[in-house]
């Protein structure tokens, strides 16, 4: 007789340490903690933003302008309302860029280094640093 108690006792503590574990383990996990790497960073504020010049939706203002020196801008009206961006370059030695924009989202031109443009005859001698950024409307890079 006291060998089953001692059995039984055994079955129950271990099913209640079980038990406990569960619900512990349950509760840890949904206390998660976001480490600072986990957040996101908008856009305007990191290293790019601050080399970013507005392109889409306009009117360019002449900072975005000279940004954008080496390419032509073309905007086109979809069907579902987004809106197609293109930046056609001058020197055709470099690919095009096309963006597409839906309602709410902005177009940002990143212009690392202005120095290797030609303004007066809009070209751009070095577009590897030259790209275009979709930004959301909480502003977060897409």
């Amino acid at each position: 007789m006291k060998k089953v108690l001692l059995i039984g006792l055994a079955v129950v503590l271990v099913g209640s340490a079980w038990v406990v574990l569960t619900v512990s383990n349950k509760a840890t996990a949904n206390n998660v903690v976001v480490s600072s790497s986990q957040v996101k960073q908008k856009f305007m504020d990191s290293s790019e933003g601050k080399n970013a010049f507005l392109i889409y939706p306009g009117p360019l203002n002449s900072q975005a302008k000279m940004a954008i020196n080496g390419f032509d801008l073309k905007t086109e009206t979809l069907s579902d309302n987004s809106t197609k961006v293109t930046l056609t370059s001058t020197n055709p030695e470099y690919k095009d860029q096309s963006y597409t924009i839906k309602p709410g989202e902005k177009l940002y031109f990143i212009e690392m280094f202005a120095g290797d443009d030609n303004v007066s005859e809009n070209k751009d001698n070095s577009l590897r640093d030259d790209t275009a950024v979709i930004v959301d409307a909480q502003g977060y890079a897409i």
